[in-house]
């Protein structure tokens, strides 16, 4: 769903104050939203900051302070605005662009497929595994590797209940497991934190003693 931009933190000291003058002129007599305070807070605001930052060309460190803290009111009271033409838009694009607010960047989503070649063989020290997958390509944010201990009991049929293992490459070596013991893993590429995991088939095996 579209949606415009809430958070201006990272704002640099103009760019803020020209953001919200844009938010102003363009939610000035909008019919497409009705605001309480939210409008007239944030038009005062901006009014205050301006007046703080024109300070600073002339004044000293404490005229800094002052505007700092004038723009982080503006920071908020901006969001503020933000969040109620996000709520009265409903992810109407057309009325988002005439908000005068900057959009907000869809998530770019890199789903990841079934890791290639995965691997599990024993590691030269007792209760060392050594796994691996094909080197994951330039979207990939490196590997999760799982894996589940059996004296804890029964494997659990979900493997994000595993333990798991995060690397940014494409090999990792899973340590303190209990030799000659059957012990189940897995692995998986892996992509945004608000995608699934994709994962291989379940290898079993033992670690040597």
């Amino acid at each position: 769903m579209h949606k415009v931009k809430t958070n201006f933190e990272k704002e640099k000291d103009v760019e803020i104050g020209n953001t919200a003058k844009a938010a102003i002129k363009g939610l000035k007599g909008n019919t497409d939203f009705t605001f309480t305070t939210q409008l007239s807070e944030t038009e005062e605001a901006e009014s205050d900051y301006s007046n703080k930052l024109a300070a600073v060309a002339t004044g000293n460190s404490s005229a800094i302070t002052v505007k700092n803290t004038a723009k982080i009111i503006l920071e908020t009271k901006l969001s503020v605005l933000a969040t109620a033409v996000n709520l009265q838009a409903k992810g109407d694009l057309k009325k988002l662009q005439g908000s005068g607010l900057e959009l907000a960047k869809t998530p770019e989503h890199n789903f990841q497929d079934i890791p290639e070649n995965f691997k599990v063989e024993r590691a030269n020290i007792a209760g060392n595994m050594a796994l691996s997958v094909s080197k994951p390509i330039v979207t990939n944010h490196g590997t999760v590797f799982a894996f589940w201990k059996p004296s804890l009991g029964a494997t659990p049929a979900n493997i994000n209940d595993w333990f798991q293992r995060h690397c940014n490459g494409h090999h990792l070596t899973i340590t303190g497991l209990v030799p000659n013991v059957p012990h189940p893993f897995a692995a998986a590429y892996k992509g945004n934190d608000n995608e699934p995991l994709v994962w291989s088939a379940i290898t079993i095996m033992s670690p040597g003693d």
